[in-house]
């Protein structure tokens, strides 16, 4: 009898679908004696005994050639699949997948269900570096074939030699992830990215707990961005599930880790931050594709577009905190801000035109000087809390108003301080808007003027004197 010594742990770990033909238990249980079970097999002569002897005692590196010169010598034998066994256990038992695949594929010409063949496909087509558009093909057939057909193949009829029928019966949910996985492999080994993506989700959607498939449906979608760059979000969130699932049939912690830190990369180049990466991680981990809900994620031009979009409103609605801004403290703080003030800004009246309430810069009080009867007011314009406007008064103003309160005004610009920034002003009080003077005293009274002392009456005129 035929016995097995499988070495094939390092393929295993590198490929998880080798696991399919590890533990099979591989042995043929027969012998060359006579057959006891119907219907009874018999050998054409003693020389094709002698032969098929020879190569069932040969140790597996010697047996190919022993089986290849029976097969030339008999090719047809009641012993057929037998020695398909035979050459498919022995090149397993080399760890050499590509006899395996080939005699594989011989075999399901006449017994499609062949369970350990189909396993050995699912299984070596991924060891090849790189697989060729044949093995591609054959693997893709074989997948399909498998998903359809899962439960003729392990029928117990078909129990295949060396295995109990629980072991046999295991093995089924292994092939059906195998030919999932598989048939998404394909058309992403083949750099197919559309039907990669079709595939894929296919397969995400029958089992989602294939992070594999995760890693390669992200990859697929992002190979994607020249021409549909708008599926860059989702690549991001496949990435995200393959790096932070870690159920059954997770990738190992160092796999996770180095998809992460990939993820963590292109995650800050697309976004422009790190921003929303640990909720998007938190989602993917419990959830194959995106929820319903999911917002998505936003680009650095999105991002820069609202943004632009959102000053453009604002401009229109506020005028002259967009003047205030981006022209006079825009100019001021850039380089060359000295020559533009000189030339441009000093002595001017900003910022100028006749309309109260619309044509006035306003702000918010940040402090008086002194706090009451002030002839100094430092007002908030920009931001509303950070003091960038100077108002000085030559007369001072009546009583008193609050911090953070509104004021409108227009003045004469006579000097300014970049950093932190400050613009001075000299207004008028006819310049001034909104100031309501409450709890203090209002100007000092003038004093009446002295009267005037009346003007001398006008003297009577006499009468003429009578002539004599």
């Amino acid at each position: 009898m035929l016995r097995t010594n499988l070495n094939l742990k390092r393929l295993a770990a590198a490929i998880p679908a080798l696991a399919l033909v590890l533990g099979l238990g591989l042995g043929l249980g027969w012998t060359l004696a006579a057959q006891t079970a119907p219907p009874a097999k018999n050998w054409k002569d003693r020389a094709e005994y002698d032969m098929a002897d020879a190569a069932n005692k040969a140790e597996p590196k010697d047996r190919i050639p022993l089986l290849d010169k029976w097969k030339t010598a008999y090719p047809t034998t009641e012993y057929a699949e037998e020695r398909q066994e035979i050459y498919l256990i022995t090149y397993l038992q080399m760890n050499n997948c590509r006899g395996g695949l080939d005699s594989s594929v011989d075999t399901l010409k006449t017994r499609p269900n062949h369970a350990r063949s189909i396993e050995t496909i699912l299984a070596c087509v991924y060891t090849f570096m790189p697989p060729q558009p044949p093995d591609l093909d054959t693997a893709d057939k074989t997948a399909t074939y498998a998903l359809a057909h899962l439960d003729e193949i392990y029928a117990e009829s078909n129990l295949s030699q060396g295995l109990t029928k629980e072991a046999f019966a295991a093995n089924k949910p292994n092939t059906k992830g195998a030919a999932i996985r598989t048939l998404g492999w394909v058309p992403f080994t083949k750099k197919d990215w559309p039907k990669a993506e079709t595939e894929l989700t296919k397969g995400l959607q029958m089992d989602g707990t294939q992070a594999t498939m995760s890693n390669w449906l992200a990859n697929s979608l992002l190979s994607q961005n020249k021409t549909n760059p708008e599926k860059q979000p989702l690549a991001l969130y496949h990435f995200a599930r393959a790096a932070a699932y870690d159920g059954p049939n997770s990738l190992p912690a160092a796999g996770r880790k180095q998809i992460q830190d990939y993820l963590t990369r292109v995650y800050k180049q697309y976004h422009g931050s790190e921003e929303g990466l640990p909720a998007l991680l938190a989602t993917a981990k419990n959830s194959v594709f995106p929820p319903t809900a999911w917002a998505g994620i936003k680009s650095v031009v999105d991002i820069q577009k609202e943004q632009i979009e959102a000053e453009a409103k604002e401009d229109a609605a506020n005028p002259m905190k967009t003047l205030w801004v981006k022209v006079l403290k825009g100019g001021l703080q850039a380089d060359g801000g000295a020559a533009f003030f000189e030339g441009t800004v000093k002595e001017a009246l900003l910022p100028g035109g006749a309309t109260p309430g619309v044509t006035r810069f306003k702000g918010k009080i940040i402090s008086m000087t002194p706090a009451t009867r002030p002839k100094e007011i430092v007002l908030g314009i920009e931001k509303g809390d950070v003091g960038d406007a100077t108002l000085k008064f030559e007369e001072a103003l009546a009583g008193k108003m609050e911090v953070g309160e509104d004021l409108s005004f227009e003045g004469k610009a006579v000097a300014y301080a970049k950093e932190p920034f400050m613009l001075t002003f000299e207004v008028e009080k006819e310049g001034l808007e909104g100031w309501t003077g409450k709890g203090g005293p209002g100007p000092a009274k003038a004093k009446p003027a002295a009267p005037k002392p009346a003007a001398p009456a006008a003297a009577k005129p006499k009468p003429p004197a009578a002539k004599q």
